[in-house]
């Protein structure tokens, strides 16, 4: 994410468990949902929720009048720690979502499109008994984002739960070190399965809590999210939804200071965003906090990216909260414009203040030595990792290689700091993702860039016709607490599911250090 910016509640859903579905795959999924979206476009019955029912077409945005008939923004449900403890149980079961005027089978957790947001602590441990009662595929967990141990009931991607199956995740969160208080979030990562489960629903907001030590400013600010998923709507079309809700009303007062937390929680959509004549003042991007916060008026968000604002109410009125156009795939045309949410300033002023005034001074408490880490650690090694595809399409590829989990593609000792390359030969949006630990950019396509927080997720630039492009970062490899495999590859976990995966081990010894990639002997199944 530059400083364009780019980073990379529950609806009354009327839902069920399905029972008598042996199975509810992609095809099926998006079968159902054409089937709805030619019925609404051939009668032309649109509500004042619906946004996009054609590629390319935005055929309703939300006029003054529509705004005001739109439900206001519902907040999540939230499971809180008790004495050092967050104790949850997490089901995965077929189900149907209703999103405005479309309806389609999901895939869900505790039946619900936006299942609660989980909010441990520093310190704390998160006991999740997690349950598969989907048909006929694997499921597990992972908390990205986060700073933890990848082996045994932890944060172990290789661990599959079969259905029928249950597994008693353990997440001790580190009180000290790497991991800190921020925004995160939590999804499926059985290879191969990603796309269809995380677009039928299944994922969720994860809180580390304790930002307001870092930044006070936002101790006593009401709190939002914005938790974006997206729907594929028959062929190509995108509906993008907010907290489950379509063009939901954001209540501000004017002058109001909120503390907003916006996170892509979806599968595969590149989104450009911003808010007609409202800015947001930036205080940390994937759950890292800047030193102090930064102005802007878009930004780009892919999947897996979060940032923390906030907002000022400005004065009395309507504002669209929208996408703005912009080709990711070459081949075809520009993302239609959406428009996500109506920001309505109604209402006495907060105060005499000025907020702005009041944001742009403040500095981080707390600020984290990681990042200056980052920045001052002898570069122990260079790594290049070059993103291409099958011409059909069908198989995305790290080093000319589809992901194996027998095979362990990087090994790293305990303790170096890397810079790595990635190339993207592909003339549409990629991104780069990796467990465990966060990095910091400092290149795109040879232009310096000047970062002020990590990352864990950052969107890669599209090739053009006669280049790549290339993303460069900066990998601490420092905390104790990630020593063991885990895996770095694309967000837009379409191309996950289809190779774009990669496996690293972090060891403590340098005897262990290997140049060429290794068998693993089998990755754990349960």
């Amino acid at each position: 994410m530059s400083w364009m910016f780019t980073l990379g509640a529950l609806s009354k859903q009327e839902q069920f468990v399905t029972k008598d579905r042996s199975t509810v795959d992609r095809r099926s999924f998006l079968n159902s949902a054409k089937g709805a979206c030619a019925v609404l476009a051939t009668s032309n019955v649109l509500g004042p929720a619906a946004v996009l029912v054609e590629a390319g077409v935005r055929l309703t945005g939300a006029s003054g009048a529509e705004a005001a008939g739109s439900e206001p923004l519902i907040a999540p449900p939230e499971i809180h720690s008790e004495n050092g403890v967050l104790r949850a149980m997490i089901t995965a079961a077929p189900g149907r979502v209703q999103l405005g005027d479309f309806a389609f089978p999901g895939l869900l957790y505790n039946g619900s499109y936006v299942p609660p947001v989980l909010r441990p602590r520093l310190g704390d441990t998160m006991q999740i008994a997690f349950r598969n009662q989907l048909p006929d595929d694997p499921s597990n967990l992972h908390f990205h984002g986060m700073s933890v141990s990848p082996r045994g009931n932890s944060d172990n991607v290789f661990l599959h739960v079969h259905p029928g199956d249950l597994l008693e995740y353990e997440v001790r969160i580190p009180a000290d070190g790497h991991q800190g208080a921020g925004f995160f979030w939590y999804h499926p990562h059985a290879h191969g399965f990603v796309t269809k489960q995380i677009l039928g629903g299944m994922s969720g907001g994860l809180v580390a809590d304790g930002f307001e030590r870092i930044f006070p400013i936002v101790k006593n600010l009401p709190e939002r999210f914005f938790l974006i998923k997206h729907a594929e709507i028959g062929e190509g079309n995108q509906l993008i939804s907010i907290n489950g809700q379509i063009n939901p009303t954001v209540a501000i007062r004017p002058d109001e200071l909120q503390f907003w937390r916006i996170g892509h929680i979806g599968a595969t959509l590149f989104i450009k965003f911003h808010i007609e004549g409202m800015p947001l003042y930036v205080l940390a991007t994937d759950g890292h906090p800047l030193s102090s916060p930064r102005k802007v008026s878009e930004f780009f968000i892919g999947p897996g990216e979060r940032i923390d604002a906030v907002a000022i109410g400005p004065e009395p009125g309507e504002y669209a909260m929208r996408t703005i156009s912009f080709q990711n795939e070459a081949w075809r045309k520009p993302e239609p414009v959406q428009q996500l949410a109506s920001i309505v300033s109604a209402g006495p002023r907060s105060s005499e203040r000025d907020g702005e005034a009041e944001i742009l001074p403040a500095h981080a408490d707390e600020a984290h030595p990681w990042i200056e880490e980052a920045r001052s650690a002898p570069i122990a090694r260079r790594r290049t990792l070059q993103y291409s595809k099958t011409a059909d399409r069908h198989a995305f590829m790290i080093d000319g290689q589809v992901f194996d989990d027998d095979r362990i593609d990087q090994t790293i000792k305990l303790g170096n700091t890397e810079e790595w390359t990635i190339v993207n030969t592909d003339q549409q949006y990629h991104s780069f993702h990796i467990h465990q630990t966060a990095f910091l950019v400092t290149e795109i396509n040879g232009v310096s860039q000047n970062e002020d927080s990590l990352r864990d997720t950052f969107s890669v630039p599209p090739a053009t016709d006669t280049e790549p492009s290339m993303l460069k970062v900066v990998i601490p490899f420092t905390d104790p607490v990630i020593t063991g495999r885990f895996v770095y590859h694309c967000h837009a976990v379409d191309h996950e599911d289809k190779g774009m995966m990669g496996i690293i081990e972090v060891v403590a010894s340098a005897s262990e250090l290997t140049d060429e990639p290794a068998h693993c002997g089998g990755a754990p199944r349960r």
